[in-house]
This record gives structure tokens, C-alpha cells and sequence, in this order.
């Protein structure tokens, strides 16, 4: 009998065990907060968006255009018809002419034929041979009108225009988008609103009894925002929408990142938002007439000359750069606003880069800003411009000698900054050994480092992260702050858009109708990537840390309109026209 009393206590013990048991893990339940089952349950949703939003914006974009516009012929004399699918068209002996003419008499580079406001015009580029029009030499431009004759030292054609206007033929390099999935711009407008507002659940959460509506708030008037332009622009206009829709992505980030580390900035971030969409459209329609954005050139270069003296003589010292200027009520950064400045400086039609090899008055520009910023002990912003500088260069001249010889001396000049600046010394002294400058000079790094391997591939959830506590946390380690709150997917997918806005600029070279617009893109191509590399490079030690921001994504007003601005470079050499049923398609 007291073999089964013995027994039963054993049971009942273990049932009262197992009932403790259960109490406990209930009580621990209890204490678990919402946010943590959010974030338990989202946490793979953000990667498997982000990587689907960039392949269904990416791949239109990719995607050449079925038809090429035909602007004019020019017929050989009771022969073939040359077509001329470009505003300005380069015709010579070269094989780099848009109309090459192997004749011996005919110059490497003889003329120039373009069309501007529906009048046709001829440029002599200096040939040996000249140019005639209706057997009467041209000085150095003359209008052409349809018929007439145009005889390039001998060599004699007829412009003809087409009767109905402008005409289609079919694009052979088009093969990618007869064959390429059409995905609609709006199913991946919404995706990127369910990404932003499932983000910002999330950051709301994170702040526990901090949380503040308002915060909701402004997440949702940046979607509405968002929703508002791509009605417009899909009501009004037939362009690809989806390098827009990368750029919303990359705000929505940044507001992410805002909301984290500096929370009460958010609002000022969203302003700064909203003037950067209304740059981009204005600079677009400015530069639409090529004849307009010829003009609008010089006025941008004469206002970054008087940023340039008005930085140096009453800017701040802000992080050991004088690079602020204050006006009471707000401040902000010149030298960003010159990038635009700059880029419109080094574009050119091509009548002017095939007759004037000498591009004097850009290196003395380009001079004058990497020079200025030297003195403002700018660094990493110097070196942005002269990334910039060397691709424009090219661009522009062709000439390898002037790119070397541009190189030779900027390596002087660094070298003759690093030796004289002890504080950009200090820079490279911690390049690649930070953790042994742990506590010192290496601080910032070491803990980007430690936060990025942190966050994983998921990220620990927006909000959640301890690299908000570091100076520079949402400006020049933002790439550190997004692995660690948002994972390395979300991380990398942010910089190949960056990347991706290069590739796409060179990638439209051959179909720009001017060399003006393909120029502004490559240029602002070469800034996005080089401000890219210095900002994610440097703030994992690949590189030294320079302090320039990552492009959309880093915290800052200034910036934000900035890189708006320089986007409409890329946008305004696509005049692609997306296709008619747009909507259809998964």
C-alpha cells in the first residue's frame, strides 16, 4: 500500500511540476510585447520585398526600345537614304561618326548635322575640305531645309524630312524586351508601400512608451505623396516610371533610418523629400529644350561661383569641414548644390566638343571647386568632384593624355594634403587596422563593424539597433545602421540602386539624342557612385573614412534635393516611352 502512496506522490509531484512549469512559460509570455511577435513575423517579409522591387523596377529600365525615331534622311543623289536617328549627328571619315563617309577627301570629323525646334542645321568642324549648302560655302553654321543639297568636299546628299513627321523603324537591338516579362509600375508601387508602411509599424513599435502617432503620420503622407506623382505622371506622360519608384525606395529608407537614430528630424527629413521631388521635376522640364538647357548652363555655373565665395568667407566649421553656411533659420551644405552646378558645366552639344578640343574653361571650373574644398578641408568631397572631373573629361575630349595627366597631379596634390593636414593624416594612419585604434580614432568604424555583423541577414528590426548612439549614425555610417537594423539584404539591395542608376546611365549613351544629356547622366552617374563607394567602403575600413553621405539614404537636407537633382540628369537621357497597356502584366 505505501509502495502506491509512494507512487501517487511521485505523479502528483511531476504534475504540479509540470503545472509550475506551465505557469512560468505563461508568465513569460506575458512579459513578450507585441513588437516582438511583429517583428517575429515580418522579418523575412522585408528582404523577399526589397529584392523584388529592385528586379521589377530594374528590368524595364534594361530594356531597349522596339522602334527607333527617325528625325530626317540624308539620300545619296538618286541612291540610298541614310537615316538620322539623332538630334545631332556626327558625320566623317571616323569610324566613331554617326555617319561615317570613307572617302579621302572627307575630314576625320567634318560636320555636324542637327535638329533643334524643327529646323535642321549644318556645322562645319573645321575641315579641310568645308562645307557646302546649295553649292554656297558655310562660314561656320548654316540652316538646311528639306531638299536642299549638302556637300561635304565633293561628297553630295540631299536632306530629306519625313512628310508625316518623324518616323518608326524597328530597333534589332530590341530583342531583351520582346522577350522580357512587362511588370506593372503599379503592383510595384504597391509593394514598396507595404514595405514602407510595415516599416514603420515596426520603428512605431520599437519606441515602446516613446512611440509618438505622429511618427505614423508622416509614413503615411510620404505614401500618399508617392501615390500622388505616380497618378500624375502616369496620367500625363508615357516615360518609365520605375527609376522614380527606386528613388522612393531608397526615401523610405532614409526616413527609416531618420526615425531611428535622430526620430525628431523626421519631419524636416519628409520637407526635404518633397523639395528634392519638386527639383527633379522642374530640372526635368528645364532641360527638356536643348536649346533652354544650353543657356540654363551658365546660369548655374555663375550661381555655384557665388556659392563658392560665400562658403568661403562666411561657412561654418562643422566636423572639421568648413562646408556649412547658416541662414538663422536653416542651414546648408553649398558644395552639395554644386554638384549640379558642375555637371551642367561639363556638358556640351556635340557641335562644341568636335570643335573644341580644348576644354580650358571646364578644368578651370573643376579647379576652382576641388581647390575651394581643399581649403575647406573637404576631402571626401573633393575627391567626389574629381571623380566627376575625370569622367566628364573624357567624355568630352577623348583624350587619355588630359585624363593622365589631370590624375598625375591630383596624386601630388593628395599627397601634399595628407603631409600638411594632420587631421586627414589621422584618416589614412587608421585605414585597415581600426580595431587597433578601437577607442581612439578607429571608434566610429569598429562599431559599424560590430553592428553590421550584428544585424545578420535579417537585421534586428528598425529602432532596434545600438549604432543609433554613435555620432554620424544616420549620415556617414548609414550603411553600418541599415545592415544592423534591416539586414544585409535590405543593405546591399540599397547600394546596387545606386549602382544600378550608373549602369543604367551608360547604358543609355548610344539611344541619347544629344551628347548634352548623355554627358549630365554619366556625370551624375559617376557622382552616385563615387559617394557610394567612399561612404560604404569607408565606413567598414575599405577605405578611409571620409564623411560623405550615401546618396538618398543618409540623413541630410541638403543632400536629399541634391541627389533628386542629379537624378534628373539620368531621367532626362530616357525618353523611352513605356508601353501602352501599362497595368498589364503580373
Amino acid at each position: 500500500m505505501s509502495n502506491y502512496l509512494e507512487s501517487a506522490n511521485q505523479i502528483l509531484n511531476k504534475i504540479i511540476a509540470l503545472y509550475s512549469n506551465i505557469a512560468l512559460m505563461m508568465g513569460e509570455l506575458k512579459t513578450i510585447e507585441f513588437s516582438d511577435i511583429y517583428l517575429l513575423l515580418i522579418r523575412w517579409v522585408f528582404p523577399v520585398l526589397a529584392v523584388t522591387i529592385f528586379v521589377r523596377c530594374v528590368l524595364p529600365l534594361l530594356r531597349s526600345e522596339p522602334y527607333n525615331t527617325v528625325w530626317g534622311y540624308l539620300q545619296v543623289p538618286d541612291s540610298i537614304k541614310i537615316p538620322l536617328q539623332h538630334w545631332e549627328n556626327s558625320i566623317g571619315r571616323s569610324k566613331l561618326s554617326d555617319i561615317v563617309i570613307n572617302l579621302p577627301f572627307v575630314s576625320r570629323t567634318h560636320a555636324v548635322l542637327s535638329f533643334s525646334a524643327g529646323t535642321w542645321s549644318v556645322f562645319d568642324l573645321g575641315s579641310k575640305g568645308g562645307v557646302l549648302v546649295n553649292d554656297e560655302r558655310i562660314v561656320k553654321s548654316k540652316t538646311v531645309k528639306d531638299g536642299d543639297t549638302i556637300s561635304l568636299a565633293g561628297a553630295e546628299f540631299r536632306l530629306l524630312a519625313p512628310e508625316d513627321g518623324p518616323e518608326q523603324q524597328e530597333n534589332p537591338a530590341a530583342w531583351f524586351s520582346r522577350f522580357s516579362h512587362h511588370f506593372s509600375s503599379g503592383k510595384t508601387l504597391f509593394m514598396i508601400f507595404l514595405f514602407q508602411f510595415l516599416g514603420g509599424i515596426q520603428i512605431y513599435f520599437s519606441m515602446g512608451q516613446d512611440a509618438n502617432p505622429k511618427l505614423l503620420g508622416i509614413f503615411l503622407a510620404f505614401i500618399l505623396l508617392e501615390a500622388s506623382y505616380f497618378l500624375f505622371m502616369m496620367t500625363y506622360t508615357r516615360k518609365y516610371i520605375e527609376l522614380e519608384l527606386l528613388a522612393f525606395f531608397l526615401c523610405g529608407i532614409n526616413l527609416f533610418v531618420v526615425a531611428s537614430a535622430v526620430p525628431d528630424q523626421i519631419a524636416k527629413q519628409l520637407i526635404a523629400i518633397v523639395c528634392g521631388i519638386a527639383v527633379f521635376i522642374a530640372l526635368g522640364l528645364l532641360i527638356r529644350d536643348l536649346g533652354r538647357a544650353r543657356k540654363l548652363k551658365y546660369v548655374f555655373v555663375f550661381g555655384a561661383l557665388v556659392l563658392l565665395v560665400l562658403n568661403l568667407t562666411i561657412g561654418e566649421v562643422r566636423f572639421g569641414a568648413k562646408n556649412w553656411i547658416n541662414l538663422g533659420f536653416m542651414s546648408f551644405q553649398p558644395m552639395e548644390l554644386i554638384k549640379v552646378a558642375f555637371v551642367m558645366a561639363g556638358t556640351a552639344t556635340l557641335d562644341k566638343l568636335l570643335t573644341t578640343r580644348n576644354i580650358t574653361a571646364f578644368i578651370g571650373f573643376a579647379g576652382a571647386c576641388i581647390g575651394a574644398l581643399i581649403l575647406m578641408r573637404d576631402l571626401g568631397t573633393a575627391v567626389v568632384f574629381f571623380a566627376a572631373f575625370l569622367v566628364i573629361a573624357f567624355m568630352r575630349s577623348g583624350d587619355l593624355r588630359t585624363i593622365a595627366y589631370a590624375c598625375s597631379g591630383a596624386v601630388l596634390g593628395a599627397i601634399a594634403v595628407v603631409s600638411f593636414l594632420p587631421y586627414v593624416a589621422s584618416r589614412f594612419e587608421a585605414w585597415g587596422r581600426v580595431w587597433e585604434y578601437a577607442n581612439t580614432i578607429g571608434y566610429q568604424q569598429t562599431r559599424t563593424l560590430i553592428a553590421a555583423a550584428s544585424g545578420g541577414v535579417l537585421g534586428v528590426g528598425g529602432g532596434n539597433g545600438f549604432l543609433v548612439n554613435i555620432p554620424a549614425a544616420a549620415n556617414d555610417l548609414v550603411f553600418g545602421l541599415v545592415c544592423e537594423e534591416w539586414g544585409l539584404i535590405v543593405a546591399l539591395i540599397t547600394v546596387l540602386i545606386i549602382l544600378f542608376f550608373a549602369v543604367l546611365a551608360v547604358s543609355l549613351m548610344r539611344e541619347c539624342k544629344s551628347p548634352f544629356y548623355a554627358i549630365a547622366a554619366c556625370g551624375a552617374a559617376a557622382i552616385f557612385l563615387v559617394q557610394a563607394a567612399l561612404n560604404v567602403f569607408g565606413s567598414v575600413d575599405l577605405l578611409p573614412l571620409t564623411g560623405i553621405t550615401l546618396p538618398f539614404v543618409s540623413n541630410g537636407g541638403t543632400s536629399m534635393v541634391t541627389s533628386w537633382a542629379l537624378l534628373a540628369f539620368i531621367k532626362a537621357a530616357d525618353d523611352r516611352g513605356r508601353p501602352d497597356r501599362e497595368g498589364v502584366g503580373d
